[in-house]
């Protein structure tokens, strides 16, 4: 017989405690209904009036986002290891949650630096950021990346590839 916590995530019989939302307590499920899917089982809370109950298919060429360009790697900091892929067109980043990049170091601003790829060129630009934006450790406004370059934001290191 399937168990399940509050929340309606399945659990192992032997445990008490949910290792997902860390609540007590469960839910039996009878048989009958365990063959169930949660969707099936449950209602949509407020569907949206336009599309009423009928659910939508999405084409995955809508879905689909711009092709990888290039990557930057994190060499130092919280992020060591870690790396962001970059996509035709701009690519945000800082350490807002809008940003393509996110950099958690609270010496770079939340919106730090763009790295636009146009013409087969990558442009990384300093957006008026606190702490400034670094390549090769000289500081700067604007400049093109090339392969294997080094950026600085705040006090992470970050290796530049491109394709």
């Amino acid at each position: 017989m399937a168990k399940f916590c509050a929340n309606g995530h399945q659990m192992e019989d032997s445990w008490d405690l949910c290792p997902y939302c860390q609540k007590t307590g469960f839910q039996k499920v009878d048989s009958a209904s365990a063959s169930k899917t949660r969707l099936e089982s449950e209602p949509p809370k407020d569907p949206p009036a336009s599309v009423g109950s009928a659910r939508r298919t999405v084409l995955l060429a809508d879905k689909r986002k711009p092709p990888v360009v290039g990557w930057l790697v994190a060499i130092t900091g919280e992020q060591r290891g870690e790396d962001f892929r970059l996509r035709e067109g701009k690519n945000l980043l800082g350490s807002g949650i809008e940003a393509q990049v996110v950099i958690r170091d609270p010496a770079v601003s939340s919106q730090h630096a763009s790295l636009r790829y146009e013409d087969s060129k990558f442009y990384l630009t300093d957006l008026d950021s606190s702490n400034g934006t670094f390549v090769n450790d000289t500081k700067i406004a604007r400049h093109e990346l090339k392969d294997n370059d080094v950026v600085r934001l705040g006090e992470v290191t970050l290796k530049f590839k491109c394709l």
